[in-house]
């Protein structure tokens, strides 16, 4: 299909760039104005930048498919398939939030009974415990990169707690992990591919292993309870399905909290009075949570497909083609967040912010990454009311419309 062939463009559109940089939410800013639907040749995609837009079809599973959210941007090359298929990868059922239907309904009624608030607040303790042994470790220290020495692996320990991974096994996770967001949510090299297949084909076997042992050895931990819940039965879930949820959890528990953590923590730094109002009153770290979200959330840009012609603000987009939901724009449309470039921590409809997704495929981790997330802000505002960025701020960020993950946050403490 040749989208672009029935594409007016816009001269704002022709110099659009999708991916994550610093100018973003200008450029967004002027799209919704001028064209709040528009092809983006770039990347391949009709982008919807309005909230009501991108709400109404989070919420729409008859018009639209969910199952390229994780489709790798870059079509992968037939060595890299071969490796992915020789671990067993390609032979997964597909994460939670590329299922649709049914299955979707099925997988989530058993997930679900696991990852949710009840059992979320069971890890209070243990989060604040790690907080603490975090403190501890940088307490004497004046520079540091706080996403290396902090963010990088809390909410891996928090994650593994639930999953039952040994800590000792958090660089590796991490590591897998961190090629997967290269293959499916950033345009790869040939390289770049094989070296992602080889790590993403050893993750799978890690879960798979993992399942195995599980079977045997049952505990008190997520994978656990799937398989008790299963009791053999595999119209209830599969083991390959199990594998591959235990896979997605093990990524997505704790990737999108490490990167959200370290934009909100720039968020409050660069603007330093909402820092000190956060060290005045550490009562404000729940809804900083949800305002380091909206203002810079980790999470710009999910995909869909529409399964048949579709009308936005007069622009229709053709059955079969490729969306992105621009939850960057969405979180900053002035219909909806009044002043939406100004970053306040006492802003009333904060939670209105997308950055979680919505409908059906609400982010099941949700509550936990919040109140991951809020333990920390309490405790640092507490420990380091001075602490700044260093400047000049030269973080770059990963190449990808689908996240905002930073290389770096190097701040003082004292």
């Amino acid at each position: 299909m040749n989208t672009t062939a029935v594409c007016p463009f816009h001269a704002a559109t022709q110099n659009f760039k999708p991916y994550y940089s610093p100018e973003l939410h200008a450029a967004f800013e002027v799209q919704r104005r001028d064209e709040p639907v528009f092809w983006c040749e770039e990347i391949g995609y009709w982008v919807l930048t309005k909230h009501s837009d991108v709400y109404a079809v989070l919420h729409d599973g008859v018009r639209f498919s969910s199952q390229n959210t994780t489709r790798p941007v870059t079509p992968m090359l037939p060595d890299a398939e071969a490796i992915l298929r020789e671990g067993g990868f390609l032979n997964q059922t597909g994460s939670h939030s590329s299922l649709g239907g049914e299955v979707h309904k099925r997988i989530r009624a058993v997930t679900s009974q696991t990852l949710n608030l009840r059992e979320f607040v069971k890890l209070e303790s243990h989060i604040r415990r790690l907080v603490a042994e975090a403190i501890e470790r940088i307490e004497g220290k004046d520079e540091i990169d706080l996403l290396a020495e902090v963010n990088h692996e809390l909410p891996a320990h928090v994650v593994f707690k639930l999953l039952g991974i040994p800590d000792a096994d958090v660089p590796s996770v991490k590591k897998w992990a961190g090629a997967r967001s290269v293959i499916d949510f950033s345009p790869a090299t040939p390289e770049q591919q094989l070296e992602g297949a080889r790590n993403m084909g050893a993750f799978w076997q890690y879960c798979a292993a993992l399942v195995a042992d599980r079977q045997k050895n049952p505990g008190d931990d997520f994978t656990s309870r799937m398989l008790a819940i299963r009791n053999g039965d595999d119209s209830v879930i599969s083991i390959p399905e199990i594998i591959t949820h235990t896979f997605g959890v093990a990524f997505a528990g704790h990737e999108t909290t490490t990167n959200q953590l370290t934009n909100t923590f720039r968020s409050l730094l660069e603007n330093r009075s909402q820092w000190e109002t956060l060290c005045a009153d550490a009562s404000l770290a729940a809804n900083t949570v949800e305002e380091g979200m909206r203002y810079a959330g980790a999470v710009i840009g999910w995909r869909r497909i529409a399964l048949e012609d579709v009308e936005f603000r007069g622009v229709t987009i053709p059955k079969g083609a490729p969306i992105v939901l621009s939850l960057a724009s969405s979180n900053r449309d002035e219909e909806v967040f009044p002043d939406p470039h100004r970053f306040d921590i006492r802003r009333s409809n904060a939670r209105k912010q997308l950055t979680f997704g919505n409908g059906v495929h609400f982010c099941l981790g949700a509550p936990l990454a919040r109140l991951e997330m809020k333990i920390v802000f309490e405790e640092f505002s507490k420990r380091f009311p001075k602490m700044r960025l260093v400047q000049p701020d030269a973080a770059g960020h990963l190449h990808t419309f689908v996240f905002r993950a930073a290389d770096a946050l190097r701040v003082t403490l004292h």
